[in-house]
């Protein structure tokens, strides 16, 4: 009897040693409780309802050459709680805190914005009515409104997924449209918001060699993803960002920066006038009262904290004191356009919104599909193909696209 219950001692104790030992494999694999989203609980399937891929850990961008993971800036950053999610088009990184909704008017934007989640996911856990958000609910509502944003992009271009090769040196239908499956990028989109801007500047010069001097867009080449990050107290930005709905336009105003520089591969730059003049756009079918302004590295830069831009434009009309679009279109740097260029381009572009999707669509893909032997274009180039695709697309030209516009913002501002 002896032997036979030594043995079986053995047994039962090998089992409990191996018991514990995955019990203790499984706790250390266990995410910290700020990482486990309180509405998904990090269940793959609820996850998948709220349109994302994953969570921690995901690819985010690179150093020098080599591609990196949310793990490598973790153990950098590793005194910041930063959530990681990867959704269908974009990587994001979010170490924020907590925010309450005062005012009345943000309250039901943001409302709207929980029932929308609430009505694709059928998550049931997801509370429209909350005055506070939490880390992770912010981070659903950022998620949201940046897949929305691609959404809307997609729609004006005319394009779906399928209309973007799965890889490079691929042709859909005979025609070039880039060299991965993100509106023509190899990766999809890096979205880095950091509460402090002091961490946010500790990533730039850590895994990008910059310095942070409010939002920040980068081209990862190595990995063909166009990143934007920032810090929501930044000096730069005067910590207007801080403010949710500041937040979400400046990330729609930058987002639509890095999409439409990747829609058919990020081969070479437009001009300044149509890119920043369509941030301003979609920006302020945001809020009007929140605008931002690309800042080129080491120039100054015009803002104005006046927002009612449509009253502006008609004063500037009426004094004649705004560039025409003649001169506007050879502007190839941001600091080129001062507050008034600012206010006129965002204006040529609400009239030229106006007149159609088809238009748009058509004009931005012979923009976005020139490309010869080796992708690049010089600005006179491309100066004279817009001259060449408004007469094309739109049957205008400069002088008669400002005689035209000039009518229209009278009739309708």
């Amino acid at each position: 009897m002896r032997p036979r219950a030594s043995c079986t001692g053995l047994v039962l104790a090998c089992l409990l040693l191996g018991q514990a030992s995955a019990q203790k494999t499984s706790e250390a694999d266990k995410p910290p409780k700020w990482r486990i989203d309180p509405i998904t609980r990090n269940d793959p399937e609820a996850m998948q309802k709220l349109g994302y891929v994953a969570f921690a850990p995901i690819a985010f961008g690179q150093r020098g050459r080599t591609a990196v993971s949310s793990d490598d800036i973790d153990a950098h950053l590793h005194y910041a709680q930063i959530l990681w999610a990867e959704t269908e088009h974009f990587l994001i990184g979010l170490a924020v805190g907590n925010y309450k909704i005062s005012k009345m008017e943000q309250r039901k934007k943001i409302r709207a914005e929980l029932t929308q989640m609430l009505e694709r996911s059928g998550l049931r856990r997801i509370k429209p009515k909350t005055t506070v958000l939490k880390p992770w609910h912010r981070m659903h509502l950022i998620a949201q409104r940046l897949e929305n944003q691609y959404a809307l992009l997609e729609n004006w271009l005319a394009v779906t997924d399928a209309s973007f090769p799965d890889g490079p040196s691929q042709r859909i239908r005979g025609k070039y449209m880039g060299e991965g499956p993100y509106l023509g990028q190899e990766g999809k989109y890096p979205v880095l918001i950091m509460e402090s801007d002091s961490s946010f500047d500790d990533y730039l010069k850590n895994f990008i060699g910059a310095r942070s001097g409010g939002g920040q867009r980068w081209n990862f080449k190595e990995v063909g993803s166009l990143f934007y990050g920032i810090g929501l107290d930044s000096r730069d930005e005067e910590a207007r960002l801080m403010d949710d709905t500041a937040l979400h336009a400046n990330l729609v105003f930058s987002t639509t920066h890095n999409l439409l520089d990747g829609y058919k591969h990020y081969n070479y730059d437009l001009p300044v006038w149509i890119t920043e003049g369509l941030a301003h756009y979609f920006e302020r079918l945001i809020s009007e009262r929140d605008n931002t302004f690309t800042r080129d590295e080491g120039a100054t830069v015009s803002t104005t904290r006046k927002w009612q831009w449509r009253k502006e434009v008609k004063a500037l009309l009426a004094s004649g004191d705004m560039a025409p679009l003649g001169e506007i279109m050879a502007w190839r740097e941001f600091g080129q356009i001062d507050t008034n260029g600012h206010l006129g381009i965002w204006s040529r572009w609400d009239y030229l919104m106006s007149l159609g999707r088809d238009k748009f669509a058509d004009f931005m893909g012979k923009m976005k599909g020139m490309i010869d032997s080796d992708g690049q274009q010089t600005g006179e180039r491309l100066v004279a193909a817009s001259r060449s695709y408004l007469r094309e697309v739109y049957g205008l030209n400069p002088i008669t696209l400002d005689e035209r516009w000039k009518e229209w913002v009278q009739a309708n501002y």
